[in-house]
């Protein structure tokens, strides 16, 4: 089979001339292969090395006409391969393959970029196929910066210039990456005496600065270029001069955006780390103990996030002392919380958010303003590794873990990006909310969680998920003005706000003549403490925002229920001892009741009216604070609270009209009027809460046969499924029915009047 092999490579190759990809794949994999077997069998090692020339021989001659200089040096290090496996020598061969591998990347770049330079994509597509990316992990995944440029210049929509500064940005921050990885992969070997991982870190090092050699040359110049190339011949002695050489050196410079959005991650990923290692890690008698070693894992994950995106600004920081200070502090902060660290150390959670706290009040110094400008796009890192990491604890079979990673990436949404994708667009909105919790095309992570769904439905939810990421990410990546941000809060809290006017008008509006003026008083003061608790409700998630978000929900489903159970009880009271009473005669006998009633009466209906005040204002106003959240991570509080004034002033003029409107209208059309209202209001909070009912898990969703614009559902509680239809009518119905059975009740003691009047 092994003499087969080249054969089959080369059949391979001469059917697709334009796989460059796979030989050297292979020929990197045949070298890896060897370096396992050169200690123990030589033989079988030079065997591996002749087949990895093979596969080199197959796409030989495209090197050689794109990069001549590069294809001999891959001749030149498979030969000393060769040499190398032959007398068993495992660091030679160590180098060699790296040299190897290096000097062919260093081609396909140069025939990536001649290909693009004369504006042939399907020849660049070749070229970039094989590349090599930056070291992927659950918070950096490999670029597509440069697969996106090509396409945009076959599509004729760049220039090959600019399609050349993109590709050269992605592919080069990709080798710069694997440099510093190198590098300090080298700085571990050497402090270990690892010769054999010395050896081939020091050439990768130096092959992958033989790419980015240019770059250097065109930042620093020529003769400094020489220097460091001086010292990368004898790396294994002058690793600290490379160090101090590339110190601020990037190859591929950073946009604005992406140094925005890196800043927000360092500062994110950050914070978050210590939440994870609290779940973690519990004190038992001022003793710590790692109890959960995936929550720990998962802070790792955070601060080696938060390393990587630092690593990238820290060329750009205004003083470098303060980038090499903030570099050292992270990497100490790892080295507690490594492994072998913990095993007999573990830092108390107060004591880790202490130092993080510390920290980060570090990192807003050095970090200029500019890069401090939130961005809630930069969640959407965050969001994307708890949703890899659903599916990886599910695939495990670890179910709490799952539902934990589903509930903070849902808390991050909640509360970093909702509120815009709410205003512009509620379809998406809707849609993002479905697939997170219980949708059913595709089945939503929350449903898919409580039924222990199989690998591959996770998968399909997850792909949709991704989807979907990207399309907010559309959204929220836009530039956004302070006059939009203001407009925006303005927009939610006029809607929010004109609610809650037209409830407090609609239970309000026969509470206004006589006796019964004061039982407006317990109405007031319940909406008055909604509106403290939603100021409380401000302060607190300013301080919390991830903590409370993750319930955020749910706390509006309880508050939700609550709101429409008091009502229907008030509803039902209205009807009965105000709407429909023997008209005006009734009054009087209502008030006299109602005046001189007994005392546990008269408190429980104070009790009453004020608790239907308060959870009818909350509800709305928890629901906009959480929105207005987002908005102020986006823009800061000063539009915010801009936009805030400008919607609650329309919300007090549109109450004060309808509150004059209503002292003006008769008794009995008012009576006709908040009564239609009640019904209008009750069948909106009735679809909107079996809404969020569903998004948490605790009513069933089955979809109508057709779908409704996300509109309705905003607006006027409409949603698609038969559970928020059926309920929302039979609202309606109750509201109906109430009025019909007080007119029964009133025919019927009408009727008993009659009666006992005729025998009388």
């Amino acid at each position: 089979m092994t003499r087969l092999l080249p054969l089959l490579i080369a059949l391979s190759v001469t059917a697709s001339a334009a796989d460059l990809a796979t030989p050297a794949e292979t020929m990197r994999a045949r070298l890896a292969d060897a370096a396992l077997d050169v200690t123990f069998d030589p033989s079988s090692a030079a065997a591996l090395v002749r087949e990895a020339s093979a596969a080199w021989t197959a796409v030989r001659p495209h090197w050689q006409q794109a990069a001549p200089t590069q294809t001999a040096q891959v001749d030149a290090a498979l030969k000393g391969a060769a040499q190398a496996a032959a007398r068993g020598d495992e660091p030679a061969l160590a180098r060699a393959r790296a040299q190897a591998w290096t000097a062919l990347l260093s081609g396909a770049q140069t025939g990536l970029e001649g290909a693009v330079r004369a504006g042939r994509p399907d020849d660049a597509r070749d070229w970039l196929a094989a590349r090599e990316f930056r070291l992927a992990s659950t918070l950096t995944r490999p670029n597509a910066d440069a697969t996106t440029a090509l396409d945009d210049l076959a599509a004729g929509r760049i220039s090959a210039a600019d399609a050349l500064s993109a590709v050269r940005a992605d592919t080069l921050d990709g080798y710069q990456a694997r440099l510093n990885d190198a590098l300090r992969d080298l700085q571990t070997s050497q402090a270990r005496g690892f010769r054999t991982l010395s050896a081939e870190q020091a050439a990768l090092a130096a092959g992958y600065f033989a790419l980015l050699a240019p770059a250097y040359t065109a930042q620093r110049g020529a003769d400094a270029t020489a220097q460091v190339q001086a010292h990368f011949n004898a790396l294994l002695a002058h690793l600290g001069q490379v160090q101090a050489a590339l110190d601020g050196f990037r190859a591929a410079p950073l946009s604005e955006r992406e140094v925005r959005a890196r800043a927000a991650q360092v500062m994110r990923f950050l914070g978050l780390m210590p939440v994870e290692y609290a779940r973690g890690v519990q004190v038992t008698g001022g003793a710590a103990q790692v109890t959960q070693e995936v929550e720990v894992n998962e802070a790792r994950t955070f601060l080696h996030g938060a390393q990587a995106a630092l690593s990238d600004l820290s060329p750009l920081l205004p003083d470098p002392q303060a980038a090499r200070t903030l570099t050292g502090a992270l990497a100490q902060l790892n080295g507690r919380l490594s492994p072998e660290a913990l095993t007999s150390d573990v830092p108390t959670p107060d004591a880790l958010k202490t130092d993080v706290n510390a920290l980060l009040g570090q990192l807003r110094a050095a970090f200029p303003a500019a890069w401090q400008q939130a961005r809630p796009d930069a969640d959407l890192d965050v969001v994307r590794t708890q949703l890899d990491a659903v599916v990886a604890a599910a695939q495990a079979g670890d179910w709490a873990a799952a539902e934990t990673a589903r509930l903070d990436a849902y808390a991050l949404l909640e509360s970093g990006t909702e509120a815009r994708i709410a205003v512009f667009n509620p379809d998406l909105k809707a849609r993002l909310e479905a697939q997170i919790w219980n949708g059913t095309q595709p089945r939503g992570l929350a449903s898919l969680i409580h039924a222990r769904a199989d690998a591959a439905t996770f998968r399909t939810t997850r792909t949709e998920l991704q989807a979907t990421l990207r399309e907010v990410g559309q959204v929220l990546g836009t530039d956004v003005a302070p006059t939009a941000v203001a407009t925006n809060a303005g927009i939610i809290v006029f809607r929010e706000g004109l609610e809650a006017v037209l409830i407090l008008a609609a239970l309000m509006g026969s509470l206004r003549k006589g006796d019964l003026v004061r039982l407006r008083r317990p109405m007031w003061l319940g909406a008055a403490a909604a509106g403290v608790a939603t100021v409380a409700t401000w302060l607190v998630l300013q301080g919390a925002l991830g903590l409370l978000g993750r319930y955020g929900e749910k706390l509006e489903a309880v508050v939700s229920v609550v709101a429409i159970g008091v009502l229907l009880l008030i509803m039902n009271w209205f009807f009965h001892q105000v709407y429909w009473t023997d008209r005006m005669a009734a009054f009087q006998k209502t008030k006299h009741q109602l005046t001189h009633g007994g005392t546990a009466a008269m408190r429980a209906q104070w009790i009453g009216l004020a608790v239907l005040g308060f959870t009818s204002i909350y509800r709305e106003g928890f629901e906009t604070v959480l929105f207005l959240q987002s908005l102020v991570l986006q823009a800061g509080p000063g539009a915010v609270l801009g936009g805030t004034a400008a919607g609650l002033s329309a919300v007090l003029g549109v109450g004060a009209l309808v509150f004059a409107w209503q002292a003006k209208l008769p008794m009995k059309k008012l009576l006709v009027w908040t009564g239609v209202l009640i019904a209008a209001v009750l069948a909106v909070m009735v679809g909107n809460t079996t809404h969020t009912l569903q998004l948490v898990g605790w009513l069933p969703v089955h979809p109508l046969p057709f779908d409704l614009p996300a509109g309705l559902g905003l607006w006027l509680g409409l949603h698609a499924t038969w559970e928020g239809a059926l309920l929302q009518l039979g609202s309606l119905v109750a509201v109906i029915g109430s009025y019909y059975a007080a007119e029964g009740l009133k025919e019927r003691e009408l009727a008993q009047r009659r009666e006992r009047a005729a025998q009388a």
